[in-house]
């Protein structure tokens, strides 16, 4: 690649994994008794015990609260609540596609999609560590695969701040985070939240990764040369072959006219979003320039979204 720019610390090209703010929960109130990203919401002002509820006609006898009743003079059935730590898979692609932009690419920018993935990836798994979730991270390395077959299986904000420190001390190169990886089949079984990371232009089924998710996010990771074309010559543009011949309308100059690439690309991205939102998945487009404070704020929404469980809360974005 020609000469990067410099990277600025305000932006996801920059992120660490440790920088985060507190996630507020402004509308949830965490229990010694639970654990993870689930809260219990009090949508109100209540004498119940925070483990229960009142009795509904159909619910079990023995589950009822006497000394509550004889407190309260309602019938209050006490509800077991321990396993409410989430599961959370993060799958990020970094296969061909996201090593873009590469060596001939005249414009330098200060990361490739595959590296503002990568610590896009590693941010969200630290932060849900610190929440007690548990964390399955998923490497796709092959542009032909449809689901990622190394996983990384953390346990402590130590092991991503490590791997982190080694990534970067390495430039930043996907062989050092796929040695930390290992071989596993995909899974099928659901967990509460799943994060999924590429560029959406391989052959990795996003939409059915997704699908395994309670909740999901797609995080469509783009360049932000992909997003603007003003960089592009005639002498460096796309093009394609037919017949031996080259299309010339998908040279530079007519590429910036009204109604063609960007036209096509901002379609193509709204195409995605609406699709995903349709089967109940969030969707966030970010490239290396995106602030780190917006990434943020729309991570909080998200988690606040789906924190009293995966059936709550809009799509957004």
């Amino acid at each position: 690649m020609a000469e990067a720019s410099p990277k600025d610390p305000a932006t996801l090209a920059a992120l660490h994994p440790a920088r985060t703010r507190e996630v507020q929960y402004r509308d949830y109130k965490n229990s010694l008794q639970l654990f993870g990203s689930q809260f219990m919401s009090l949508k109100r002002p209540t004498r119940l015990p925070e483990a229960g509820r009142e009795y509904a006609p159909g619910d079990p006898v023995n589950l009822i609260d006497w000394k509550a009743y004889g407190r309260l003079g309602q019938l209050i059935v006490r509800e077991v609540r321990d396993q409410s730590t989430s599961r959370v898979m993060i799958g990020v692609d970094v296969s061909a596609t996201m090593q873009w932009p590469s060596s001939d690419v005249p414009q330098g920018v200060a990361a490739t999609k595959a590296e503002v993935a990568l610590r896009l990836a590693l941010h969200l798994a630290h932060l849900h560590l610190r929440m007690g979730d548990l964390v399955e991270v998923w490497l796709l390395t092959d542009a032909r695969a449809a689901y990622p077959e190394l996983v990384f299986k953390p346990r402590r904000g130590a092991e991503i701040i490590a791997l982190y420190e080694h990534w970067v001390g390495q430039d930043c190169a996907v062989q050092a985070v796929r040695d930390e990886f290992h071989a596993a089949p995909w899974p099928q079984a659901k967990r509460d939240r799943v994060f999924w990371l590429g560029d959406a232009l391989g052959g990795a089924k996003v939409a059915d990764v997704l699908l395994v998710g309670k909740k999901s996010m797609f995080i469509h990771v783009l360049s932000s040369l992909e997003l603007q074309i003003d960089w592009l010559q005639s002498s460096t543009s796309y093009f394609d072959q037919e017949g031996g011949r080259e299309l010339r309308e998908y040279q530079g100059p007519v590429l910036k006219r009204p109604g063609n690439y960007l036209a096509q690309l901002s379609a193509w991205c709204d195409d995605w979003r609406q699709r995903l939102q349709k089967q109940g998945c969030d969707y966030m487009r970010l490239t290396e320039t995106t602030q780190v404070a917006s990434y943020l704020s729309s991570l909080e929404d998200f988690i606040q979204s789906s924190g009293a469980g995966p059936e709550t809360g809009a799509s957004r974005r």
